[in-house]
């Protein structure tokens, strides 16, 4: 978040004393989607000897966003924060090997998560006209958050347990201007989610969001 706010005044200061117009936009949206987990533990202990653990799950899953991006002509860039709750989900796989109760229980059964994440968003209008835009976007960055284990409701807190938490997105927005500097905002979007366990380094879980949003922005600044 530091390093995008940095940029952004940045390059406002960059633009302002070379005279280019610039934007500044700020918005909310929210959506709803499908999310696809997968939990991957290569190596564990059985009486069959070392075995690896797939296990597959796909539930429900909505999001909020707020953003604060600069304009130059048709580029944005700016800072984006991300609210992701993803409800338990329907598994391939009933294995929840129980080698650490305190550890495991939210990986490999069913759990709620909430994940809150911080983004450096990049957007590039390719079709831009006085009423409409088409904008595709991609967001990097990370995310922390917690578990909620279904069945015993213990929380688990990411930043306990694991590590290498990064995120990536992509989104494709159209927009509908009006009251000229107000923007409608809908499309599609996709956000991975990938997190590593501190103790055990064989062990990683990826969530993949799939579905859309709608929102409004606002341009506050033109110079």
């Amino acid at each position: 978040m530091k390093r995008s706010l940095a940029i952004m005044i940045g390059l406002l200061t960059l633009c302002a004393t070379y005279g280019q117009p610039v934007q500044l936009y700020l918005g909310l949206r929210g959506g709803a989607g499908a999310m696809l987990t997968r939990d991957q533990l290569y190596n564990v202990g059985t009486p069959d000897g070392p075995r690896t653990i797939f296990k597959s799950e796909q539930g429900w899953s909505a999001h909020a966003k707020g953003e604060a991006l600069l304009g130059f002509r048709r580029l944005r860039i700016g800072y984006q924060f991300l609210y992701n709750f993803a409800a338990p989900g329907l598994s391939n796989n009933n294995i929840a090997p129980q080698l650490d109760n305190g550890r495991y229980t939210t990986y490999f059964n069913n759990s709620q998560a909430h994940f809150f994440g911080h983004y450096f968003l990049a957007e590039l209008a390719i079709i831009n006209t006085k009423r409409f835009a088409l904008t595709p976007g991609i967001a990097v960055g990370s995310f922390t958050g917690y578990k909620v284990d279904n069945n015993t409701g213990e929380v688990v807190q990411l930043s306990a347990d694991t590590h290498h938490r990064f995120s990536v997105g992509g989104e494709l927005n159209a927009e509908i201007k009006f009251a000229k500097r107000c923007t409608f905002l809908i499309g599609p979007n996709y956000y991975m989610f990938s997190l590593q366990d501190k103790a055990h380094p064989d062990w990683r879980e990826y969530q993949h969001f799939i579905g859309a949003d709608i929102g409004l922005r606002v341009n506050l600044l033109k110079l």
